[in-house]
């Protein structure tokens, strides 16, 4: 009876170890992580499931025998190593062939019919040659014990060394050896930090309390604050595209759950790093990391990733068996959380950026740090292992409302304080006044300011509305504030022009700081100046200010408002909504998808000037200026379409899949989740319904 155990056991493991290491090359065939990981964490993960698997047939076995139907060896072998190889492959290969070939939309019935021939063809042959292979060939060594363990170790040892061989470096290189050009010597660092889910409205530049974010608004007093900076989508991929190409989301084709960012964009690492500048990228959402084809242009990127369970690495989280251990940790776990297991710390991600400047001193450099703080799950400060999330609770009472919105102020002000550490360090090493120090989110939250919560379903501004604060080397025009529109794409354009590179063709930003800014700062400042107080002098009233040389007339702070407010074009293809929006001339109008699940209205249009919280829908009573600016939004969407970059897909990862759920960006279970996706390129023009 034992020996029948065995068989099924032994089966189990090599069968087992072997659909590992079919989805684990699968998987490294079309990753770009730049390690192989994944193959030696198969192997143990996937025969440690097939020897469970092939004990269980073992039992049948036994108990087969016990009623007077025993097994030859070589039978008893081929039925557990069939066993968990057909059945484990078959639910693999579902789910592959659901991604690859049916593009996530469900396996058909024909589909189904046609695996399960497959498998059952398997089974059938295998029960016929195994029995031949077994006894007449060298793999009769596997009917031994020692054999079948000689055998997983020496699949062990393989997968141990192709997995510790280096395939482009998984980070790259932390300090380039790259001679710097003699021209850079005269322009700035540049470090962008990008805060996930930070409303502008909740930071003090932007009229928040003063105790909300110090630090930054330190820095805001440091720089030039633009007052009316918008995203071009309200979910991190598709916007952080965006900001590092550009383009909109319908030029950069990057606008989807399964869509990449395309090869054939042109990203602001990559304009920097051609004009000789070291770059270094640290994603802290999966959403923006290399599966997603976000690390180009980068010397060193580095996931700030979630902690992986027993040293697993990026690809190997990727399997789909690592997803159930995951789950498995998460069910036996206390129900604290722990912020690692979501992303990794500020304090962390600046750590990491501290240690690529040191590196570098030397160069000019580029570096792109990612904070997650004020993204949902907020955990409550100080921490205590309590938090509030999106995955958990997509629809808060309203009850909690005063307590999620205080759970993310404390987040940011959590943040802020690192920050200010950070800064300090920039300071203490005299990197502070030779760096350009930009920070900007890639779009906001919402509060139930339209009966909803979180982000990426609507185009509202507490979705839209980030801060975008640029402080310059020297502090050059600190304190200036903007209040003219501007988009937040616009800033590749800006670090573009900073570095002394040309703006590629293809994009549609443009330089924050226009050639005559200098004059323009001087229009603002004087705006802000009192007006002189006439004096009377013999009987005569004359001014303070010499009048013999009237001043030229010059544009008002309202006229250069006016003139150079830039239209914003925003767009959304998120879990059914499929939204556009342009913002011009005091006016907001949006196009949504006809029965969007948010409930947003085919049109809708918004006085933003007057009507700054956009509650008072005139769709239909300003039919003129509807008129004006639905043909507006068409012309835009036009011409975003011919600078359109061809659509790259993601093979997205059951974990992959799993992480966006954690961070609300995925609603239900992945595993049911893969079956329903749709894939679409984006929101169509006025006049096609988004369907």
């Amino acid at each position: 009876m034992l020996k029948q155990m065995g068989f099924g056991i032994g089966g189990g493991l090599i069968a087992g170890t072997l659909v590992g290491l079919a989805e684990a090359i699968y998987i490294l065939s079309g990753a770009s992580t730049g390690e192989y990981g994944a193959l030696l964490y198969a192997v143990v993960l996937y025969g440690v499931i097939g020897t469970c698997a092939g004990g269980g047939v073992g039992l049948g076995l036994a108990a087969l025998k016990l009623i007077g139907k025993p097994f030859s060896d070589a039978r008893a072998w081929s039925l557990g190593f069939l066993g968990v190889f057909c059945a484990l492959g078959l639910v693999i290969t579902k789910y592959v062939v659901n991604k690859a070939i049916y593009l996530e939309q469900g396996v058909p019935m024909n589909g189904l019919i046609t695996i399960l021939a497959v498998y059952g063809t398997i089974g059938l042959v295998g029960l016929w040659l195994g029995k031949i292979l077994l006894t007449r060939t060298p793999l009769k060594v596997l009917l031994l014990p020692k054999g079948t363990v000689a055998a997983y170790g020496l699949l062990c040892l393989l997968a141990a060394v192709f997995s510790i061989a280096p395939k482009d470096g998984r980070s790259g290189q932390l300090a380039p050896d790259r001679e710097q050009a003699p021209g850079l010597k005269h322009r700035p660092n540049v470090l962008l930090i990008m805060v996930d889910t930070l409303r502008a409205d909740y930071l003090g530049s932007y009229g928040a309390p003063a105790n909300v974010s110090p630090q930054l608004d330190a820095l805001a007093k440091d720089g030039v604050v633009f007052e009316n900076g918008f995203a071009s989508a309200s979910w991190t991929r598709a916007s952080t595209a965006s900001l590092f190409t550009g383009m909109v989301p319908s030029s950069h084709s990057c606008d989807v759950k399964v869509a990449m960012l395309p090869d054939d964009v042109t990203t602001v690492a990559e304009v920097l790093q051609g004009q000789g500048y070291v770059t270094a990228g640290l994603p802290n959402n999966i959403n923006v990391t290399r599966s997603f084809n976000f690390q180009q242009g980068f010397d060193y990127f580095e996931y700030q990733a979630p902690e992986y369970i027993a040293g697993a690495t990026e690809s190997a989280s990727q399997l789909s068996m690592y997803n159930v251990v995951r789950k498995v940790r998460d069910r036996l776990g206390d129900g604290r959380k722990r912020v690692e297991d979501y992303y990794q710390p500020a304090d962390v991600v600046l750590g990491n950026a501290k240690t690529f400047i040191q590196a570098n001193q030397d160069k000019r450099w580029f570096t792109w740090a990612h904070l997650m703080e004020p993204h949902d799950p907020y955990f409550e400060r100080p921490f205590n292992g309590q938090g509030i999330g999106r995955a958990e609770m997509e629809f808060p009472p309203k009850e909690l409302l005063d307590t999620i919105k205080d759970s993310y102020t404390k987040e940011i002000t959590w943040m802020d304080t690192e920050l200010g550490s950070f800064f300090a360090w920039m300071k203490a090493e005299g990197l502070y006044d030779q760096t350009t120090i930009i920070i900007t989110s890639d779009h906001g939250e919402e509060f139930l300011e339209h009966g909803g919560w979180w982000h990426g379903t609507t185009l509202y501004d507490e979705q839209l509305h980030v801060p975008v604060i640029v402080k310059m080397p020297k502090q050059k025009w600190a304190g200036v504030r903007i209040p003219w529109q501007v988009r937040q794409l616009d800033i590749a354009a800006t670090i573009a022009a900073l570095a002394g590179a040309p703006v590629p063709a293809e994009w549609q930003a443009d330089d924050l700081f226009e050639e005559d800014f200098d004059a323009v700062v001087e229009i603002l400042e004087a705006a802000k100046r009192p007006i002189p107080t006439p004096t009377q002098v013999e009987g005569e009233v004359v001014d303070t200010e010499d009048a013999a040389a009237p001043p030229p007339v010059l544009p008002s702070a309202a006229e250069l408002t006016d003139k150079r407010s830039r239209i914003v074009l925003s767009e959304e293809n998120f879990e059914g909504n499929v939204l556009s929006s342009v913002r011009a001339d005091g006016y907001k109008y949006i196009r949504a998808n006809l029965g969007n699940p948010r409930g947003v209205n085919p049109e809708e249009l918004y006085n933003i000037e007057a009507d700054r919280g956009e509650q008072n829908d005139l769709a239909g009573k300003e039919g003129a200026t509807q008129t004006r600016l639905s043909k507006l939004l068409r012309t835009q969407l036009e011409q975003a379409l011919r600078f359109k970059v061809a659509a790259q897909q993601a093979d997205i990862s059951m974990e992959d899949c799993e992480r966006m759920r954690a961070l609300g960006y995925v609603e239900g279970d992945c595993a049911d989740l893969v079956g329903k996706k749709k894939v679409s390129t984006g929101a169509a023009p006025e006049g096609a319904e988004h369907e």
